[in-house]
């Protein structure tokens, strides 16, 4: 199931029970990127910086973003989906594919800032999966009618290692 889909409503009252005619909602904006070629420095510098933009008005985005590591003995990849807020204190995910020694292991992870989590995800986003971490996303404003869905990555390994991430964003205003 892609995110989108849980998010979407019927306009049409008549298919819904026990909702008003103002109950109801749109569907959100859907935006779908990736980035494979920001070079992320190693600790102790960085974080590396992606930002993706997005409507000024957007409150709060969920996010699905999959890696390039195989997570199954077919083709499955691993990856998170998350919530992230006008605040860097509020982001949450969810995914599967954490590091292991054998490259089809997948682990099950769960990280929330508000918990005290440092990162978001396990060290899946780069070429081959073992190095680079989600530090943060959230939405911040970058001018007086522009705002960006921003993530932070930071690499474990010891040297500069590219990002690979595919992403889809569901903004709500």
């Amino acid at each position: 199931m892609r995110p989108e889909d849980a998010l979407k409503h019927p306009t049409l009252h008549s298919a819904i029970s026990n909702v008003l005619a103002d109950q109801h909602h749109e569907a959100p904006s859907n935006i779908e990127t990736s980035n494979t070629t920001l070079s992320v420095a190693p600790l102790p510098f960085g974080p590396g910086t992606w930002d993706v933009s997005v409507p000024y008005d957007t409150q709060a985005a969920i996010f699905s973003l999959r890696s390039n590591r195989t997570i199954e003995l077919d083709t499955g990849k691993s990856g998170i989906v998350g919530v992230a807020t006008r605040s860097s204190l509020h982001a949450a995910t969810a995914g599967l594919g954490g590091h292991g020694v054998i490259t089809t292991t997948a682990y099950a992870h769960c990280y929330a800032k508000a918990g005290g989590a440092l990162y978001l995800s396990a060290k899946i986003f780069d070429s081959t999966g073992n190095y680079i971490a989600l530090s943060n996303a959230y939405l911040t404003a970058t001018g007086p009618s522009t705002r960006v869905f921003r993530t932070d990555w930071t690499n474990f390994a010891a040297s500069y290692k590219t990002l690979n991430v595919w992403a889809e964003l569901l903004v709500l205003l």
